[in-house]
């Protein structure tokens, strides 16, 4: 949503003003020098790191380099200051390191100006052990690390995001210790969990197993009824592997197996450090179909998510295979005889082995390559026979009255040779008590594998659990697997998030992103090690927000705490959008719903605001920093870049942000306070003195006279509505946010074709700093606008002045050029789905132009 309400892009600061002479020397354009590496580059120029060191100013969007001449890599985290020393940790990469390969999970920065950086190590590597010298970070996706230090026990403490690898359905959190910042940290006795997680107290927050909450993503099948139905509360950790298909709404009780392709995977891509694989079989309660019967009739909700059952305290005894990266020489290449599972180490019989009528058996071979024949008629296989042939993940099952019996021969064969006949025999038992649960099979052994291992291929790794109607739960970690049983406290899920000291009560705090639906705060511990079980509300609900940072405008003295946050786009940039409240701990107090037990916090807060364009200047945010004072502060936004096409090369944006209690949001939100963002390419941070150094260039454009290819007509109903602009002169009125793609206020130029122009008369000729092009995003886009950027003196004859006809990356634009020019002029060639590689044209629009400069 946008209004005609009128942002003076960067009037907040005073920006708008006369030339202002530098205190420091900003980085000029020639100095560029080209390197095609580096897209994020003004026109791929890159400074040469010689150039740049010492920086004098922040490089936004750029490669930024250490004092070292490497690039810093610190995605996600925080800034801690102490004393006057500042410490920049963050993510070693974007993606997960079992796509990089890297090792460092963390990178710790130290720095005096904010501007040039040291690089201390990586405190958090995938080798950092936890209290009992386990290595639970070896093969997992670890995320948004924050740094502080209790001053209750003087340690460090580092949270972050955990997740395994190809999963966000665990959303917990981890946290390190150690006794100096730098470390060595080691992970606390806890580990990984979700906040909240195994609090037993009544009063404590968390979901239970076997409890409900509201599933927001199920409608009534009724147009004009708004509720949602109540779904069943599910353990996410640790997984299953995939046994079963989804619950026949008919008969929901007996689902089938899946066939032999599916059976026992789970997904074990890029393990490139190492990983020990643990899993155990469990006993389930009946599947209970309740709240599928309650809802179905009016709601069209899910059966394999309404009908369930829930693991008990019975269970095999835990398997390992622990899988070591290197060269395996020889091993598993000599043929061996194949193992038919269960075996007789299970059985009460010396003879045969005992089990219920619906277990199976599955046979494994630990040589490479290897074939396996089997019969159940009590003939030898043979080789020849391909009808014979084993399938991995095949169901054998032993299925009859009491005393039936079954008897499963095999080979192995590989070249040609085969292995001796193994025969193993199995037999209904009479009193199922005489049945253990069966230790689930995994059908690879403890050993070097290297990274290109058929077992690490998909499908490769296989865990088969014999016992009938059991779940298998594994784990990845060295932990073992331990799945929550009914009235368990899971906690509540936890993505992105950030760890925030109130400079008013020195508490902190855990704000977090739960799936796409809850924002929550967790008030923290003395020690900063866990959450206060009791000390949790909801901020968000249904909303879809994620990133949150916070700041008390003025310190300890203020009255007013800011929280922004991002919407949920994955790597794509979105509206930023802010709210406040003025008395943080009140929702702590609320009454709970009687139903799920959440507390909704959201009255104690403020509507939303927008803060920054449509893409928050192309960033997500992840810290603010304060370089002044209570009185006189001097806030930092930071922010992560991310280069979808090419992650690794992704970077940061530092903007001062302006914070006044006493105006409304840009949007015109009452009660909102006003938070606003100043994008500058290279914004010159004055830590001594606690400023940003004022830019001499000003902005030129602001409702300038227009021309432009036609724009799009508003419909009859736009036109009523009359909040609906498309026209030319949108794109320079000084509104460049929109609060929604999809409500009903939509002001940007529209084009009513593609290729199209747009071009701006300055009114006299100025000398040009840099550009800024706010693209149409919807809602965080994956579109980009690929064109050109051109100058005149007399709207006659033309410079090109910037190509970006080559561009790959959605969202804001700024671009520093050089030259004398009255006229400015954008020529959009096309607009490019840079992931489903298609036109996009239905995208093209733009927000805002701003052009600045000095006379």
């Amino acid at each position: 949503m946008r209004t005609q309400i009128g942002v003076r892009l960067l009037a907040a600061s005073g920006w708008l003003g006369g030339a202002f002479a530098e205190s420091r020397t900003r980085l000029q354009p020639s100095n560029l020098a080209y390197d095609a590496s580096n897209p994020w580059s003004r026109g791929n120029a890159a400074l040469r790191v010689r150039d740049l060191l010492p920086y004098k100013a922040v490089p936004n969007g750029e490669n930024w380099y250490d004092i070292a001449g490497d690039r810093i890599k610190a995605w996600g985290g925080n800034i801690y200051a102490e004393n006057s020393t500042f410490y920049w940790v963050g993510q070693n990469s974007p993606s997960s390191p079992s796509s990089t390969g890297d090792s460092a999970l963390v990178n710790l920065y130290r720095s005096e100006d904010l501007l040039n950086w040291e690089k201390l190590g990586s405190p958090i590597t995938v080798y950092t052990p936890d209290v009992n010298g386990n290595q639970p970070l070896l093969y997992c996706i670890y995320e948004r690390p924050k740094l502080m230090k209790s001053k209750t026990t003087g340690k460090y403490i580092i949270w972050a995001h955990w997740e395994m690898v190809g999963s966000y359905s665990p959303s917990e959190v981890i946290m390190a210790t150690a006794e100096n910042v730098q470390g060595p940290y080691t992970i606390t006795s806890r580990g990984h969990r979700r906040p909240g997680a195994g609090n037993a107290a009544a009063t404590a927050m968390g979901d239970r197993v076997g409890g409900s909450r509201i599933d927001f993503g199920t409608s009534s099948k009724i147009a004009a009824d708004t509720s949602h139905p109540y779904m069943p509360v599910q353990p996410s950790y640790p997984p299953a592997i995939l046994q079963y298909g989804t619950p026949s709404t008919t008969s929901p009780y007996n689902p089938a197996y899946v066939a032999a392709s599916q059976y026992g995977t789970a997904s074990f891509a890029n393990v490139r450090f190492g990983m020990t694989l643990k899993a155990v079989a469990v006993r389930m309660t009946p599947w209970n179909a309740t709240l599928y019967n309650q809802y179905s009739s009016n709601y069209s909700v899910s059966a394999s998510t309404y009908i369930v059952r829930y693991a008990t305290n019975i269970r095999s005894p835990v398997v390992t295979t622990v899988f070591n990266i290197g060269d395996p020489g020889d091993e598993r290449v000599t043929l061996v005889s194949p193992v038919i599972s269960p075996t007789l180490e299970e059985s009460i019989s010396s003879t045969l082995i005992l089990v219920n009528s619906g277990d199976a058996a599955f046979i494994t071979v630990s040589t490479e390559n290897a074939t396996v024949y089997y019969t159940t008629d009590g003939s030898d296989p043979v080789q020849t026979n391909s009808a014979q042939a084993y399938t991995v993940g095949t169901r054998i099952t032993v299925a009859g009255a009491v005393g039936s019996n079954l008897t499963i021969k095999a080979i192995a064969v590989k070249n040609g040779q085969a292995t001796d006949v193994v025969v193993q025999t199995y037999e209904i038992a009479g009193n199922p008590s005489d049945v253990p649960i069966f230790s689930p099979v995994i059908n690879y052994l403890s050993g070097t594998y290297a990274q290109t291992s058929a077992a690490f291929q998909s499908g490769g790794i296989r865990i088969y659990s014999p016992s009938y109607m059991t779940n298998c739960y594994y784990t990845m970690d060295g932990l073992d697997p331990d799945p929550p049983v009914v009235g368990d406290n899971i906690g509540f899920g936890s993505r992105d998030m950030t760890v925030w000291e109130d400079p008013r009560t020195e508490t902190h705090y855990l704000v977090t992103a739960t799936d796409n639906i809850y924002g929550r705060i967790w008030q923290l511990t003395d020690d900063l090690t866990d959450v206060v079980e009791d000390r949790e509300y909801d901020i968000f609900v249904s909303e879809s927000r994620e990133a949150p940072v916070l700041v008390r405008n003025r310190g300890a003295s203020g009255d007013y705490v800011y929280l922004i946050t991002s919407g949920q786009s994955g790597w794509y940039s979105n509206q930023g959008m802010y709210k406040r409240t003025g008395d943080f701990a009140a929702g702590f107090s609320l009454p709970r719903d009687p139903i799920t037990g959440y507390r909704d916090g959201r009255s104690g807060w403020s509507p939303l605001a927008p803060i920054g364009d449509a893409s928050t200047f192309g960033s997500q945010p992840t810290w603010i920093q304060n370089i002044g004072t209570n009185d006189s502060p001097a806030y930092i936004y930071v922010g992560d870049r991310y280069n979808v096409s090419n992650l690794p090369q992704s970077s940061y944006v530092f903007m001062p942000v302006y914070v006044d209690d006493s105006s409304a949001g840009e949007n015109g939100v009452v009660g909102s306070g006003s938070m606003r963002l100043s994008f500058d390419p290279q914004p010159a941070i004055n830590v001594a003195d606690g400023t940003v150094d004022t830019p001499s260039w000003r902005l030129l454009s602001l409702n300038k006279p227009v021309v432009a290819t036609l724009a799009t007509s508003l419909t009859a109903a736009q036109t009523l509505a009359g909040t609906y602009n498309f026209s030319a002169a949108a794109a320079n009125d000084g509104i460049n946010f929109d609060v929604s793609a999809y409500d009903a206020v939509a002001q940007y130029y529209f084009p009513s074709t593609v290729p199209y122009f747009w071009q701006v008369d300055l009114g006299r000729v100025y000398s040009l700093s840099w550009i800024g092009l706010s693209f149409r995003s919807v809602s965080g886009s994956d579109a980009v606008e690929r064109y050109t950027l051109s100058g005149s003196t007399d709207n006659a004859s033309w410079v090109q002045i910037f190509d970006n006809t080559a561009n790959v990356l959605p969202g804001f634009k700024a671009h520093q050029v050089s030259g004398r020019y009255r006229y400015v002029r954008i020529d959009t060639i096309s607009v490019w789905d840079v992931v489903h590689n298609t036109a996009a044209t239905w995208e093209a629009g733009l927000y805002e132009a701003s052009i600045y400069g000095n006379c």
